[in-house]
């Protein structure tokens, strides 16, 4: 039974199931033996899109257009931030789906590992202001959308060790990359921009967020008010600003897809998955302690 749970949801884009990998092969070399005791798997939460997204960008090729990879990215993009908020309060409509597969990504890590186990959330892009909805849901203790309202899922007792972990309450971590939070929050006063909450109603995690300063949709989140100063720990630069040799390159859209393959992102992750893998050490009883519970 694996002790670490490790849940990345991708950004932009079309979805492939590998989007993560360059990140969780960097972590696989460098806990050796380790890396058995994590269960990492992906948050497909957009799929259920993908046709429609297909659908229209193969009708739009067949006007004359350039730029078409630039194209494609914002089309699949900001249809997908679009798709979220148009049917929030349909059931079973894109909103729930979205929650749904979500929901479906957790349940298999607590079959994996346990209703108590430490999850470390990976989000990039709009995966960032998805996997915010989810969390923000679950936080509240009364919503009247989402797969949340009603008390949540049929057949989990609310406040059950299992409705608590599908809720994130046994997060330790969560990274944003590249996050365009503030692209869907900039026209809301001030006051109203609110995060999910790190450090109250039973939650406890550490909020890194990670932009690069070439990537006109991964932002800083910090600034953006007062809640989030709160809720977020510290706002990492991938590339410092003083690097003029790659800011002559200006706005890139690589620059949004590079997260994965950063050192930074990869270097702090190690050591946090280190340090939760030491203490799930110190919890867990020696053979003899296992030996002797066994014998009872």
């Amino acid at each position: 039974m694996a002790d670490l749970v490790i849940l990345a949801a991708p950004g932009m884009g079309a979805v492939d199931e590998g989007f993560a990998e360059p990140l969780f092969q960097a972590l696989k070399s460098e806990l050796g033996d380790d890396w058995s005791r994590i269960h990492a798997d992906t948050v497909l939460c957009q799929g259920h899109l993908q046709p429609n997204l297909e659908r229209v960008f193969e009708a739009m090729q067949k006007r004359d257009m350039d730029y078409l990879r630039a194209r494609k990215f914002m089309l699949y993009g900001l249809a997908e931030a679009a798709s979220q908020m148009t049917d929030i309060d349909q059931r079973g409509g894109n909103y729930d789906k979205t929650q749904q597969a979500i929901y479906q990504t957790f349940e298999r890590a607590a079959k994996a590992t346990s209703d108590t186990a430490p999850v470390i959330l990976l989000s990039h892009s709009i995966g960032c202001s998805i996997l915010s909805n989810y969390l923000w849901d679950a936080q509240r203790p009364t919503i009247s959308h989402g797969i949340w309202r009603d008390g949540g899922p049929k057949g989990v007792h609310k406040g059950s060790a299992k409705d608590l972990f599908q809720r994130g309450k046994t997060l330790a971590h969560w990274y944003t990359l590249g996050a365009s939070n503030p692209l869907w929050t900039a026209g809301m006063a001030r006051d109203q921009i609110q995060a999910v909450t790190s450090d109250t109603r039973g939650y406890n995690f550490r909020w890194k967020n990670f932009y690069n300063p070439d990537d006109l949709f991964g932002w800083p989140l910090k600034p953006l008010s007062p809640s989030y100063n709160q809720a977020v720990y510290r706002d990492y630069e991938t590339r410092p600003l003083a690097d003029w040799s790659a800011a002559s390159w200006g706005p890139q859209l690589v620059s949004h897809d590079g997260y994965w393959q950063s050192e930074l992102v990869q270097k702090a992750l190690i050591e946090d998955v280190r340090e939760l893998l030491k203490k799930s050490n110190s919890r867990r009883p020696s053979p003899l302690q296992r030996a002797t519970a066994a014998a009872i």
